[in-house]
């Protein structure tokens, strides 16, 4: 071997052995940038995740609460609509007093002028 063969040799050996740790350290690389880019993608994720369950959770309490304002509301509508039909049976009784009263002073022949506003009111 002459010494230019030798030097190629060395050359070659030092450029050859350089593009072998290149691939080596490049491969390494890459596979720690998916392992960040991943790591970062699950903490985003998780983070969305996060916020969506607090959101869902904060959603939950007002549906309780207008829930509850629901039946509370409708606990007042049926106290109310039993009062309402109390005050319904009472009126229909007055009224049917008031015919029959109109109907006594009908037949004692009081005056017409008098009984007007009471008819009126049955109306």
């Amino acid at each position: 071997m002459t010494t230019v063969e030798i030097i190629l040799g060395i050359i070659n050996l030092g450029f050859g052995t350089g593009i072998i740790v290149t691939l080596l350290t490049l491969k390494q690389t890459r596979r720690k940038a998916t392992t960040e880019v991943e790591k970062g993608n699950v903490e985003l994720v998780t983070a969305s995740v996060n916020e969506m369950l607090q959101s869902v959770n904060s959603l939950l309490t007002q549906n309780k609460e207008l829930v509850q304002e629901v039946l509370v509301r409708n606990e007042e509508n049926a106290e109310l609509k039993k009062k309402w039909e109390v005050v319904s049976r009472k009126l229909d009784r007055m009224q049917k007093a008031i015919r029959d009263v109109l109907v006594a002073l009908e037949k004692l022949d009081i005056d017409e002028s008098l009984l007007k506003p009471l008819k009126e009111e049955i109306k």
